[in-house]
């Protein structure tokens, strides 16, 4: 994890033992699915064979199950505010050596260095943002993007070992209807954060632009020099323009893709029923295996 040039370069021993900690409570927050579509797999099977048997559905078998639901929401809302508060805390923490070693690190440079005006260079303006905006950046990946993707990766994998284990042929069949919209999601999502990343630079040039009008102002407005402000300032835009439309047709390429679940949902549906007629598997079972396919991929 600290690895130079790596995100947690700046973790010391008592981080990386949150991020440990927080790493664990995440996986536990990702098994909430899973453990709820395993109860709800017995529950329906419990709920048919009572109707097909003409026998009640007793006030023990919906306490014994709400009891298990009980367990698993504590247990997994326990896990959810070890993984949130350690992740957090340890963010606030590398984020405040990074801001510290970021200012050091300014301080100690030349004067010339803060002549540099070009669009590719650090100006004035970019040095002072940066602080606090590329700090807050990091701060939101490791608070919230990173404990985000494990506990999502938890769902998938455990999901996708539920489905296996309740009906390992209608899963097996459907596994690849799954990947259908995990790939794009994928790849639209690499794009999106390149986009997001260009238009981010792209702000900063029409930024730059502003902050200095405003800051020489009693300059620009001597000088007659509105017009010619705005007009940079245009032009400035005119690149995050064109990277928001590009960005709003990636997005709605994005949302289309999510069509192949009424597919994979259509699919499933005929399988599971050929499993329950011909195969005699349990309704309960290879409902929830469907259902389990789905939301991993998702």
């Amino acid at each position: 994890m600290g690895r130079k040039g790596g995100l947690f370069r700046y973790g010391d021993g008592v981080d990386k033992l949150l991020m440990f900690f927080g790493t664990l409570g995440c996986i536990g927050d990702g098994l909430m699915t899973p453990l709820n579509m395993f109860i709800l797999s017995s529950l329906i099977d419990d709920y048919g064979g009572a109707s097909n048997d003409n026998n009640s559905f007793t006030n023990s078998i919906v306490d014994k199950y709400s009891l298990r639901l009980l367990y698993v929401a504590i247990g997994v809302g326990i896990s959810a505010c070890i993984g949130g508060i350690c992740w957090t805390r340890s963010a606030e923490r590398q984020t405040s050596r990074i801001r510290m070693e970021y200012l050091k690190s300014v301080l100690r440079q030349e004067v010339s260095f803060f002549d540099k005006q070009d669009g590719s260079s650090s100006t004035s303006f970019q040095v002072v943002s940066t602080i606090s905006a590329d700090a807050h950046s990091i701060q939101d990946a490791i608070a919230e993007k990173i404990p985000n993707c494990i506990a999502h990766l938890s769902t998938f994998i455990f999901g996708l070992i539920l489905a296996f284990y309740l009906s390992w042929r209608l899963a097996l069949a459907s596994v690849p209807f799954s990947l259908g919209f995990v790939i794009p999601g994928v790849a639209f999502g690499k794009l999106l954060m390149i986009q997001g990343m260009k238009m981010k630079d792209a702000y900063g040039v029409a930024g730059s632009v502003a902050e200095q009008a405003i800051s020489s102002i009693r300059t620009v407005y001597s000088y007659v020099g509105e017009n010619e402000t705005l007009k940079r300032f245009s032009i400035g835009l005119e690149e995050s323009l064109n990277l928001g439309v590009k960005q709003g047709l990636t997005k709605g390429l994005l949302l289309g893709s999510m069509g192949m679940i009424y597919v994979s949902w259509a699919f499933q549906s005929w399988a599971g029923s050929v499993l329950v007629a011909n195969r005699g598997e349990s309704g309960g079972r290879v409902f929830i295996s469907a259902l389990c396919v789905v939301l991993g991929g998702l």
